[in-house]
């Protein structure tokens, strides 16, 4: 994993903590785990994107393939992509 890729999870991390608190989803779950799965609602998750866009400066796709929104992995891989 690059470094880039690396701070770009610890940054989704961050604002999973600001807009959820410390809560296990964000203390527990790992970077893999389906974040539906782990007890995140589809309303928390457009939360999640919503602070993405002004955190990373882009825009989500509507074409955006449902495996990119699946994990901070693949979201943190999904912004990675775009720079």
């Amino acid at each position: 994993m690059s470094d880039g890729t690396l701070e770009v999870r610890q940054r989704i991390r961050a604002l999973l903590v600001d807009l959820f608190g410390n809560d296990r989803l964000v203390g527990n779950v790992s970077d893999t785990v389906s974040l539906r799965q782990a007890g995140m609602s589809s309303t928390a998750l457009v939360s999640l994107l919503v602070a993405m866009e002004d955190a990373f400066g882009f825009e989500w796709d509507e074409d955006v393939r449902p495996e990119a929104l699946r994990s901070i992995e693949s979201l943190a891989d999904h912004v990675v992509s775009l720079r």
